[in-house]
């Protein structure tokens, strides 16, 4: 991606990562602009105005911050190096060095800027078709380094814009499926016809391709690492986040991670993976490497993998997941949303909650975005959709990708004769393995 105005501007290259990262740290710019920034002995600067970058194919690097002074003074620009703590309450910087100012800034023209450049822009894909706004932007903090990896979209992140349920939307927001991200590596380079005013930010790639990516955006800053560095940040990701970049980075990276991963976390990683997320891992790992993997898993779980694996075409229920959300039916949606936060994390199934009766029978579901519209006292059985569109425990692959693509749903339920939920089919489990065979044909 290009500067403005000059040659084409490349971040330090993450081989500048320190070896002792202690924490990854996802930031959203959103709730870190506005804040207080002082320094560690207590003086006030002023308030973050702004984000200070350089673009690169894959992920962009923050390189200052921009601090708003009060009184007409010009503008801070404080070093990011220079950052000890950062959170939605405030930023500390450390003291100026020599007991000087942090330098001024005259001419905002000059940089390159992230909340004036990119926030609230419209996304066009490449036909120049409006995909959505650029509502947030999503950041990785990753020892001395703060990486620019995705711009976040969808009803969820512009209602925490808006602040519309405050804090109860920010939280559902926080679910793996809830966010939509749009990975920094598909933003086309920030030109000069991209201003604080005027100018669309553009995608490399088709709304429809864009339904397809990977969300998980610390994929392609691993990708870019040397093996240890890639392996010191992967330690320092928290294992759900850290299970998925691994199910979204390239073969050749996934087999290294594996091999360099202590066993005990690598299973603690991979319990955050569905059947299917962990069969297209085992099947890129040499022999050796692939039966360690087979026998850490255990049940249900290692039953289902193997047969993924093993089987060209699987059942419905081999495919679903277990993990997901059941709710009665006379639950307001206030309860849902005290509910929702409890349980979303430890599934892996969030965007629908599925309302049942007192024996677990389904009678409808609910989309996370209809709740979020909906009043607090309405009870789910109001605002549910009845007609529930579902397979049956042996129906075949074939067919679920079928309905996958009549219906246009992100999941579809397993339910038995009598009603009963038995599990949850994602839709990027049904089509992994269709791409997996796809690649296995262009092999051959």
């Amino acid at each position: 991606m290009a500067h403005v105005g000059g040659e084409r501007a490349r971040p330090t290259h993450p081989a500048a990562l320190v070896r002792d990262i202690e924490e990854a740290q996802y930031l959203r710019i959103s709730e870190l602009v506005d804040r207080k920034v002082r320094t560690e002995s207590g003086d006030t600067l002023g308030k973050l105005q702004d984000f200070v970058f350089l673009d690169d194919p894959k992920y962009a690097e923050v390189t200052h911050l921009l601090v708003r002074r009060p009184f007409g003074r010009p503008p801070l620009k404080v070093p990011w190096p220079r950052v000890v703590r950062m959170d939605a309450t405030e930023t500390v910087v450390k003291d100026p060095p020599t007991q000087t100012e942090y330098e001024g800034v005259a001419d905002l023209g000059e940089l390159l800027l992230l909340r004036d450049r990119i926030l609230d822009k419209r996304i066009l894909d490449t036909r120049g078709f409006g995909i959505d706004v650029v509502y947030d932007i999503r950041m990785l903090r990753a020892g001395s380094q703060l990486f620019v990896v995705a711009a976040v979209i969808g009803q969820e992140a512009r209602r925490r814009r808006l602040g519309v349920w405050g804090r109860v939307a920010s939280s559902v927001s926080e679910g793996r499926s809830a966010e939509e991200l749009i990975p920094w590596k598909y933003v086309q380079p920030v030109g000069p016809d991209l201003t604080s005013t005027a100018g669309d930010v553009r995608l490399t790639v088709s709304k429809e391709a864009l339904g397809r990516i990977p969300a998980e955006d610390a994929a392609d800053v691993l990708e870019e690492l040397s093996r240890e560095e890639r392996l010191t940040l992967f330690n320092a990701l928290d294992t759900k986040a850290a299970a998925h970049a691994l199910e979204a980075t390239e073969p050749r990276v996934q087999r290294e991670i594996i091999a360099d991963t202590e066993a005990t976390r690598l299973g603690q990683i991979i319990a955050h993976l569905s059947p299917v997320e962990i069969a297209d891992i085992v099947s890129i790992l040499p022999e050796e490497n692939a039966r360690e993997l087979l026998g850490m898993l255990k049940g249900e779980i290692a039953t289902k993998v193997r047969s993924i694996v093993e089987q060209h075409d699987v059942p419905a229920v081999t495919l679903a997941v277990r993990t997901f959300l059941e709710f009665p039916g006379e639950l307001t949606v206030e309860e849902s949303f005290a509910r929702f936060r409890r349980e979303a994390p430890k599934c892996l199934v969030t965007m629908y909650i599925y309302v049942v009766d007192a024996d677990r029978d389904v009678r409808g579901v609910v989309d996370i975005n209809e709740l979020l519209q909906a009043e607090p006292t309405q009870r789910l059985e109001e605002i549910m959709t009845q007609g529930l569109v579902a397979v049956s425990p042996q129906t075949g692959r074939a067919r679920v990708l079928e309905m996958f693509r009549k219906y246009r749903f992100r999941a579809i339920p397993v339910v038995d004769d009598s009603r009963k939920i038995l599990g949850v089919i994602r839709e990027k489990d049904a089509f992994v393995l269709e791409e997996d065979e796809a690649r296995s044909k262009r092999r051959l």
